[in-house]
């Protein structure tokens, strides 16, 4: 009883700002759980991470997150009020349900061709010029392309919907400002609006598409209403492209720090599935989920207590020493990559599109070391974020 009266320490602002890493490293060797100085309770060993996502106990946020923020109507609190990544029980499980079945393993193949098919594009137009930050001029451009491609969005509205991913994307990246998150709200109507038209045009043609395949399912199952629909693809988008935007630096960026790694992965392009792999453990995308919990919940002799917002910090867990050996060191030939899956989160609201975000990560590494041999880094990035979403500095390479 003893342990359970102790005081769970907290993490400052200053430590989380110099150094996310270092400062849940120095927390985990003592301490499972922790105070953040901003709010919240996060959990920072790779078992307790594991557990909890499958606890009942911890409950997805529904609306609280923009509700935090003063939002309470308008596209982005749709987003959170009828999507099945921030919704629990029966209405996550029926939401849930056509996006798994429409994507399916033929689905993936397709995406694969228009992540590679993207890929090349990209390059091509920045291939002359001999440098490119990888943020801006790859990264955040790859993921869009290759889910307009999956989508049907037509090359005429490509750049508009790329603009309006991206602007709409702002609200859940680190640090956005007020300025941002309106543009956000803005650009996030204009999403749905789009989707609406295209699914229109779909059910018209019913052609053999992920689109088609998708409407077929939610049309046969009918327990998803027409907002719902909506809202599933933009969250797939969301978490689409977000979540890979960082990651892509990051793969890039590990690799040409490690030279020897990078040469092998441009010798043997099945070396691409391992360093990614590798890179999602040593330098996730996304930092952690956000839930909340329902009862006091013990975690090895600490108390999680009820009603707080909880972090299951992937980004710690993937760095854990009684887990990894070396957590700190890169390297794609480690024989200790399967709890890496935790990258893509557990329970029943694990990533449902987790085989999407590895064929963008894949393929987009894999293009990239075939065209571009010679890549070298002349910018470190740094990376920010220690909730959700993460962000890069910029990254330049030139060859």
């Amino acid at each position: 009883m003893e342990k359970l009266t102790r005081i769970v320490p907290t993490i400052s602002s200053a430590e989380i700002e110099r150094d996310a890493h270092e400062a849940f490293k120095r927390c985990r060797a003592v301490h499972p759980i922790a105070t953040l100085e901003k709010g919240g309770t996060v959990v920072l060993r790779h078992a307790d991470v594991s557990r909890l996502s499958r606890d009942a106990r911890l409950r997805a946020t529904e609306t609280a997150i923009p509700a935090h923020g003063g939002i309470t109507q308008g596209a982005l609190f749709d987003i959170f009020r009828h999507g099945m990544l921030t919704a629990n029980g029966h209405d996550h499980e029926r939401r849930r349900f056509a996006m798994s079945r429409a994507l399916a393993s033929q689905v993936i193949d397709d995406f694969r061709s228009c992540v590679r098919n993207a890929a090349e594009v990209l390059i091509d137009g920045f291939q002359r010029d001999g440098a490119v930050e990888l943020g801006s001029g790859y990264a955040a451009k790859l993921p869009i392309l290759a889910l307009a491609g999956m989508l049907g969005v037509p090359d005429r509205d490509v750049p508009v919907f790329t603009r309006d991913v991206d602007q709409m994307n702002e609200f859940f990246r680190p640090n956005a400002t007020a300025a941002a998150m309106a543009e956000a709200e803005l650009a996030a109507q204009r999403v749905q609006d789009y989707l609406t038209t295209v699914l229109a045009g779909k059910r018209a043609g019913q052609a053999n598409d992920f689109l088609s395949h998708y409407l077929a399912v939610a049309d046969a199952d009918q327990r998803i209403s027409g907002v719902e629909v909506i809202i599933q693809l933009v969250q797939l988008i969301i978490g689409g492209t977000e979540s890979v935007r960082a990651a892509l630096v990051a793969q890039t960026a590990n690799l040409l720090s490690n030279r020897a790694q990078w040469e092998a992965v441009c010798e043997d392009p099945a070396l691409a599935s391992p360093a990614v792999c590798e890179s999602l453990r040593f330098e996730p995308g996304i930092a952690g989920v956000v839930r909340i919990s329902t009862d006091d919940i013990d975690v090895d002799g600490w108390t999680l207590p009820a009603g707080q917002m909880v972090i299951l910090s992937s980004m710690s867990a993937l760095r854990d020493e009684r887990v990894f050996e070396r957590p700190d060191s890169f390297d794609i030939f480690r024989s200790d990559l399967v709890p890496s899956h935790l990258a893509f989160g557990g329970g029943a609201h694990k990533c449902v599109a987790e085989a999407l975000g590895r064929a963008e990560l894949e393929e987009g590494l894999n293009i990239l070391a075939k065209r571009l041999p010679n890549l070298t880094m002349k910018t470190q990035p740094v990376f920010m974020g220690h909730v959700f979403v993460r962000r890069a500095t910029e990254c330049w390479v030139t060859w």
